[in-house]
């Protein structure tokens, strides 16, 4: 219940337009939230590979990165069956950071990857119900992203699986 009131909290601040709060991150901010990534990865015994290709410090709202990142790699861990693998690669050139999250669950059909941004919007409610959650999670992440002046896609992994990808332009 407070998962909920915490999201349903930051997508209403979200709708008021609160504006990020810009600071310079070097990129071992990355390495540190990597870490505690493998950390849950392995209680849930899910493969973690992570790539940080950020080679210089970018302007960004911290809370928000990290927000953004916590909600695509829950997604993943949560929809990824035991032994599957989660890979969270970031990445720069001079004007965008990219983050791309890929797991090898069981996908995302077409139809739904229209709607999945939406609020309250669940996926399979036999699935999530076993799973949790409340629908809230990628909402919360387009918001950020829009916040942040980006953009998210949401595409197939093949041979099977989901692919996000996040574009951050200006950092």
């Amino acid at each position: 219940m407070r998962l909920l009131t915490t999201n349903l909290l930051n997508l209403t601040r979200r709708d008021d337009g609160i504006k990020p709060e810009i600071e310079t991150l070097d990129s071992s901010f990355f390495d540190k939230v990597f870490t505690n990534y493998a950390t849950i990865a392995e209680e849930s015994e899910k493969g973690f590979t992570a790539q940080n290709q950020v080679g210089r410090s970018i302007k960004t709202d911290k809370t928000l990165m990290k927000q953004l990142m916590t909600i695509l790699f829950d997604n993943a861990i949560k929809y990824t069956e035991d032994d599957g693998q989660v890979t969270l690669t970031v990445r720069t050139n001079d004007r965008h950071l990219y983050i791309t999250v890929a797991d090898n669950g069981p996908g995302i059909a077409d139809e739904d990857k229209k709607k999945i941004f939406d609020r309250f919007y669940r996926v399979d409610e036999a699935r999530t119900r076993q799973k949790g959650g409340f629908g809230l999670g990628l909402s919360l992440a387009q918001q950020i992203v829009l916040a942040l002046k980006g953009t998210i896609i949401v595409k197939d992994n093949q041979p099977k699986g989901t692919i996000f990808e996040v574009k951050i332009t200006g950092v």
